[in-house]
Order: C-alpha cells, then sequence, then structure tokens
C-alpha cells in the first residue's frame, strides 16, 4: 500500500514559530469567566451545546483539530499518511502524552475512543464513513473508509462535538457517564449546578512541540494559570455587572450598550468575535406557502436584510450571504439579497398565499426577537401575515428541528458550521433537516462535495449549492454577526476566538 505523507505539523510549526508574546508571563492566580449557560455534559462525545464546548475544550484533546483559519492539523496526532486511493489513513501518534489520570495515551486509547463515538457520539455521521479503526503499531492508528471522503480530516477535527480521546476504560462506559478524563491543559475540579465549574492547570500536560503559540484549537496551549472558574450567568445585566465589579474577568457574550459604556474605561477591554455566527432565516417547506418557490421568492425579495441585523447587532454584523466566513477559501464574497418591493408584489400574486396568518417561531433573546419584529413590519408591506412565537430555546428548537407542524418562519444563529466549512454547512440542509423538505439538487451536491478530492471542483460544487440555495430561496442568509466580549485589563493575551480559550492567557 502506497501512502502519502501530510507534514501539517511542520507546516505548523513555521506559521508560528514567531508568534510568541513579547510581555512577560506569569503563573497562578484563578480567572473567571461569565457563560451564559451550564454545559449540559462534561462527557464530551455526547453534546453538541456550545457551553460545553466552553468548558471540555480546555480538557480534551482530539488527534486532529483546527487551527486559526479552521484548516485540519495535528493535534494528538504528529502526522498522517494517507493512501493513494484516499481509504487507509495510519496516523502517528504523539509519544508520551498524560491523560488526567496519569496514565500515557495510546492505540489502544485512540481506537476505544472512535469506535465508542461511532456508536453514539452527538456528531456520529460525522465519521458514518469509518469502516474499521485498529491498533497498527507501538504508537500508530489505523483508520480505513468505505469509500473516499475528502472532508475526513475535516470531520474528525471538529470541535462541534468534539471527538475527543480519553483513556480506554472510560470510552467504555455508557455515553454521557465518562469522567471528564482528558489529555488538555486544565482538569478538571469540581462543578456545582447553577454556579460554576472549576478547572486546574494540568501540571504533566505535555504541550505539542511543534507549536509555540496558540493556533485555534491546535497549537501550544499553555496554562498559566492555577485555574478557571466557569461562572453560569444566563442573564445579560448580571453579566454585566459581574464584570463591572471584578467578580469576572471575561464576559464572554456582552451588548452593544454595555460595549458603548465602557468604551475608554481603563480598566476594561471590549473585543469584538465578528463573525461569530450567521443569522439564518429559514422558511417550513414542508407546510404551508413554504412549500411555494413564487412566495418564498417573494419574502427573499421583500426584505433589507441590512435593515434587520442593524436594528438586531448594532455596529456588530458583515454583509455577507456566503454560507462559511471570509477568509476560508471558499468563502465566495457574493451579496445574493438585494431588496426589490414591486418584484416582491408580483411573486407573492403568483403564488398560492392568501393572506392567512403565518407563525414565525424564535426564542427569547434580544436580537432574535429584534430581527423577527423588523421581518414581520417589512413582509407586511408586501401583504405577508406574520405572528411572532417566543419560547424558550429548547421549546423553539424542539419545534423547528423536529416537526413540520406549527410553524412557517424560523431564524436563529449558525455559527460553527461556517467555521468548519462547505461540509458542515451544507450538512445542515441534506435531507431537509433545517427546511423539513429534501431537495435533490442539495443532495446531490453535498454527496459529490464529499467525494472530491480536487479543491478547484470543491469550490465549484460549494458555489453551486449557494447558488441553488439563493435561486430557490431554500434558507435565507442575512449576514454575519458577533459578540461583545469585555475582558479586564487584569486578564492578559486573551484572544477572542470560537470559544474562551484560557491557555495562553495570564493574569496581572
Amino acid at each position: 500500500m502506497k501512502l502519502k505523507f501530510l507534514h501539517l505539523a511542520l507546516a505548523a510549526a513555521l506559521v508560528m514559530g514567531a508568534a510568541t508574546p513579547a510581555v512577560a508571563q506569569k503563573k497562578g492566580g484563578d480567572a473567571v469567566v461569565a457563560i451564559t449557560n451550564a454545559p449540559p455534559s462534561f462527557d464530551p462525545h455526547s453534546t453538541s451545546a456550545q457551553g460545553a464546548r466552553h468548558v471540555n475544550l480546555h480538557m480534551f484533546e482530539t488527534l486532529f483539530a483546527r487551527d486559526e483559519g479552521a484548516k485540519p492539523v495535528p493535534d494528538l496526532a504528529k502526522s498522517v499518511a494517507v493512501s493513494a486511493d484516499g481509504l487507509t489513513y495510519v496516523f502517528t501518534l504523539r509519544s508520551g502524552v498524560k491523560f488526567h489520570n496519569g496514565k500515557t495515551m495510546g492505540p489502544a486509547d485512540v481506537v476505544a475512543s472512535i469506535e465508542r463515538y461511532r456508536k453514539g457520539g452527538a456528531s456520529a455521521s460525522l465519521i458514518s464513513s469509518i469502516d474499521t479503526v485498529s491498533a497498527s503499531g507501538a504508537d500508530q492508528v489505523t483508520i480505513k473508509l468505505k469509500s473516499v471522503q475528502s472532508t475526513f480530516l475535516g470531520n474528525l477535527s471538529s470541535p462541534r462535538a468534539p471527538i475527543a480521546i480519553m483513556p480506554a476504560e472510560e470510552a467504555a462506559k455508557e455515553m454521557g457517564k465518562a469522567l471528564p478524563i482528558g489529555t488538555g491543559p486544565y482538569k478538571f475540579v469540581e462543578y456545582k449546578p447553577d454556579s460554576h465549574v472549576k478547572l486546574a492547570r494540568f501540571d504533566d500536560y505535555v504541550p505539542n512541540p511543534a507549536y509555540k503559540e496558540r493556533d485555534g484549537f491546535a497549537g501550544a496551549k499553555i496554562a498559566y494559570l492555577d485555574t478557571v472558574t466557569f461562572r453560569f450567568i444566563p442573564e445579560a445585566g448580571a453579566r454585566d455587572a459581574a464584570t463591572m465589579t471584578g467578580q469576572v474577568h471575561l464576559n464572554e457574550t456582552s451588548d452593544e450598550s454595555t460595549a458603548k459604556r465602557l468604551k475608554g474605561n481603563a480598566n476594561f477591554t471590549v473585543m469584538k468575535a465578528l463573525p461569530y455566527a450567521v443569522q439564518v432565516l429559514k422558511f417550513n417547506m414542508a407546510q404551508g406557502p413554504g412549500t411555494d418557490l413564487n412566495f418564498r421568492r417573494a419574502i427573499a425579495q421583500a426584505i433589507n436584510a441590512e435593515e434587520i441585523l442593524g436594528t438586531a447587532y448594532p455596529d456588530l454584523y458583515l454583509m455577507d450571504q456566503s454560507w462559511v466566513y471570509p477568509g476560508s477559501p471558499y468563502h465566495t464574497g457574493r451579496a445574493l439579497l438585494k431588496q426589490d418591493v414591486a418584484a416582491a408584489k408580483a411573486s407573492l400574486a403568483k403564488s398560492s398565499y392568501k393572506g392567512e396568518k403565518l407563525i414565525f417561531i424564535i426564542d427569547n433573546i434580544r436580537p432574535n426577537v429584534d430581527a423577527a419584529t423588523v421581518f414581520q413590519q417589512q413582509v407586511a408591506a408586501i401583504g405577508v401575515n406574520i405572528e411572532l412565537k417566543v419560547g424558550d430555546w429548547p421549546t423553539i428548537s424542539g419545534i423547528g428541528l423536529k416537526s413540520d407542524q406549527g410553524w412557517n418562519f424560523w431564524t436563529h444563529g449558525f455559527g460553527i458550521e461556517p467555521y468548519e466549512g462547505p461540509a458542515s454547512a451544507m450538512s445542515h440542509w441534506v435531507k431537509g433537516q433545517g427546511q423539513r423538505k429534501a431537495d435533490p439538487v442539495i443532495d446531490d451536491l453535498f454527496a459529490k462535495l464529499n467525494s472530491e478530492m480536487d479543491v478547484g471542483a470543491q469550490k465549484k460544487l460549494f458555489a453551486d449549492f449557494e447558488n441553488r440555495m439563493a435561486d430557490q430561496a431554500i434558507a435565507i442568509n442575512l449576514g454575519d454577526y458577533g459578540l461583545f466580549q469585555v475582558v479586564s485589563n487584569k486578564l492578559k493575551n486573551f484572544k477572542p476566538y470560537r470559544i474562551t480559550r484560557m491557555w495562553g492567557v495570564w493574569l496581572e
């Protein structure tokens, strides 16, 4: 079998080698981070919740991870060799990596972790192409695929519900029951429901020698802090108050009014995490006028996306309708929305809509409610009657993701998928997951993308996907929005990313 070696770790080292901070790092202290929700689980395989990623990715690592630009790079793997036919991946593991229980990581742990994820991981479909996974040497693991999958390393490195490596004895436990024992720079200390979770520096952590600085979810994950306390503070005003009174060092999610109030305050730095998510407007294509292309086109023509985003996220949005973020090699940068009220009225007249009241479901966070309210006003101008139905996220997402009934429109953030890239962004619309009715063209484009190894051809397939989404008004990408993050000036070297990374930072 002929193998092709990917020397990704060396490339990363050359890129990141000169990026070490010029100021002196200081060990010690407890950094307190205000996050909106408690993790539903500390078993990383069992949940894709954002709150879980924020905490679990400090304790767990993966074979491959995403760098700052979301490219898959080695993490617990030292390198990978891929067969000429694209079906066999041989991973060489880094040596001497320790778990938090003192055990040295080996191939058996990697095999057990991947096998566990295949059977019941929160995003098990990511690795459904695996045929077999086996230990093939003292420091090697071999994965054989059923068919070529161009996105395999990207899927393996997904942070959504990470395919984390844990001790084999933990991987033997049922989903949701594994103890939080990983290889990451911080280890679990305590969890108090409705209060906080505390992590401590793992002094036996083995940094990846290929890096000198943090790089996305990979890189040099150096823990300077003694402990990190993640406090669960769901109410925005309470998070801001805790920040301003010095109870927390980092507020992961603030709003524009607080950002403006703190501008120029020497005690804080307000940072933008932008883009952080796409504001997506969904149609229920399984029932009602959402089944009618003329109706969907009328809605797309009627709306002013910038007015919607500008109201929901003042000073914190990008007018960009690509389904991946700027900076991705697959980003097209095209404007696919243009308001044309006259055309909207003409399309509506050709549709099956007869003035009936339609239901717009939204969860109760302010930006989504604001976005839905502006949308309601804009489509009223062409004669579409909308009723807003507001609820908490579990209730609304349960309706929108699982039911064909009880809704016609839904808006929410679409964050991790555009970060991960084309396959992840497309997957939400495959087999009608996001729109409740499959589109055969989208399904075909997704299948072709997964088997296409040529990057140029992949870009063409993704551009065709974006055109199909716009032409058929399968869903409307309103643009990108971000987060304001407020950082105490006692916390040094923090940089916004997909999670609040607490490695590479220190307290003064």
